[in-house]
């Protein structure tokens, strides 16, 4: 059963104005070593605005935003060998999400060549 759903979309100039690609501390506060390690290997803007949407969509599945307590490096936009996007949660978000019974998530990510959108189902 869906539990919910959310959906966030990235303009890259944004994202490039932040200047996430070169700001080490910034990535530092967003993206988990992980999330970093993969994007090391992309090289790309389009990877991190597909990633910071798809925190923010999981926020809304989660029903809140950006609060004390939430940190985004808890929140994971991890890869399969394949290629294929996986959620990873702990801390804060991984408690909410229990808390309201999520047992399964989906996540798809698109990029065109101004933005970056993620959509993600929570499901029960």
């Amino acid at each position: 059963m869906i539990v919910s759903i959310g959906t966030d979309l990235v303009e890259h100039q944004t994202s490039e104005k932040l200047n996430w690609k070169n700001d080490v501390n910034t990535l530092k506060r967003i993206f988990s070593s992980e999330e970093i390690q993969l994007f090391l290997n992309e090289k790309c803007v389009k990877f991190l605005s597909g990633r910071f949407a798809a925190k923010e969509a999981i926020l809304k599945c989660l029903f809140t935003g950006m609060e004390d307590g939430i940190s985004l490096t808890d929140i994971q936009i991890l890869r399969l060998a394949n290629g294929k996007p996986i959620i990873k949660l702990s801390g804060k978000p991984l408690q909410l999400s229990q808390n309201l019974g999520i047992k399964k998530w989906h996540i798809s990510l698109t990029h065109s060549p101004h933005f970056s959108q993620a959509f993600i189902i929570a499901e029960s």
